[in-house]
């Protein structure tokens, strides 16, 4: 039904006229309850109170006690109804009013990318008033990933933040978007996206050297979430004996993978002599790294193994292992033909190959 301006100054006269003569209003009845300044009645209607935004209440000057609005954004749906009880706006039983959810600003783009890691961040400006209860990226290898997928969690309220993503797929695209809620909602920040890095195979550059065997299921130190393995130097360390003949080196006689470190910690220990293979290999720094040691017997098999793509072996020569088989001889293996023998401590002429794990 529309009104022109007449019957607008008519509907307000009337009311005036009831208000004098009855000091009561009703809409949709001729007998407003007693207790009641104003009666609607409706069985198909309702009332609707103003509709605004949490910024355009907030802009509110001096509201009134009591005064009451519908809060279109306020909380994680659709709003809410409110009203103001003299100090502080609050929802229609006495709760706390919902304010909005917290306004990230910005997702930071990737960097520190691996191969199932990555670090990235945001920046959260405003919690509206209420308390940020969780920060952090979300990820997903599907577009506007939300805290329903992988997240971090970090501690924290508004400002910057950073966050080191794991658990990532290798060599594949990730989309993330930074985070935060309160117990109005959670929002978002843009969304960046970046792809992991391709794992890492043998024969590969990697971290200061050449990668020289994978770990698989079954060799100590193998975890099917993260892989781990052997890397070799770039480049022989020359020729040395293996030192102290005819002494027992206490605990370097481990033979699988995983033991060489141990065992060239042990020879470093009980052998002083300068220039020993063992202590080559431990004092070795290369490619940014200082923790070469000298393989054991189990490992320098693999180097043997992949000797090809690894490179920079003399394969007419033979090689020191770090497993000692007697207080007179060590282990060591000839990469002519991949097989391995014993020799005297003070034999000067076997090869030296670093190796470090990852």
């Amino acid at each position: 039904m529309k009104f022109n301006l007449k019957s607008i100054c008519l509907i307000f006269a009337t009311i005036f006229i009831s208000t004098i003569s009855f000091a009561q209003v009703g809409i949709g009845t001729n007998s407003p309850d007693a207790s009641a300044k104003l009666d609607i009645s409706s069985t198909s209607q309702g009332l609707l109170p103003p509709r605004m935004t949490y910024a355009q209440r907030q802009a509110i000057s001096s509201p009134a006690i009591g005064l009451m609005i519908y809060c279109t954004n306020c909380g994680p749906g659709t709003g809410e109804p409110q009203f103001y009880n003299g100090t502080v706006w609050v929802n229609m039983i006495g709760g706390t009013a919902l304010t909005q959810p917290p306004t990230v600003a910005s997702t930071t783009a990737a960097s520190d990318i691996g191969y199932q890691s990555a670090t990235s961040g945001g920046n959260i400006t405003n919690d509206f008033g209420n308390t940020i209860s969780a920060r952090g990226i979300c990820w997903s290898t599907s577009q506007n990933p939300t805290t329903a997928n992988s997240k971090t969690t970090e501690s924290g309220t508004i400002g910057s933040f950073t966050s080191n993503i794991t658990g990532l797929t290798p060599s594949t695209l990730h989309y993330v978007r930074a985070y935060a809620t309160n117990a109005s909602g959670t929002s978002y920040g843009t969304q960046v996206s970046f792809t992991t890095a391709s794992l890492p195979q043998i024969g590969d550059p990697f971290q200061g050297g050449i990668i020289a065997y994978i770990l698989q299921s079954g060799d100590p130190g193998y975890d099917a979430n993260v892989r781990h393995g052997l890397i070799a130097a770039s480049s022989n360390q020359g020729m040395a004996e293996w030192g102290c003949l005819n002494t027992t080196i206490s605990g370097a006689d481990g033979t699988a993978i995983g033991t060489g470190n141990q065992n060239t910690i042990d020879i470093m220990a009980g052998c002083a002599t300068a220039g020993i293979a063992a202590r080559i290999c431990g004092d070795l720094v290369s490619g940014g790294y200082s923790d070469w040691y000298l393989p054991s017997i189990g490992e320098l098999q693999k180097l043997y193994d992949n000797r090809a793509v690894i490179g920079g072996f003399d394969w007419n020569d033979s090689y020191w292992s770090s497993s000692e088989s007697s207080a007179g001889m060590a282990r060591y293996m000839n990469f002519f033909n991949g097989q391995f023998d014993n020799i005297w401590k003070d034999y000067g002429s076997n090869k030296v190959r670093a190796v470090r794990s990852f």
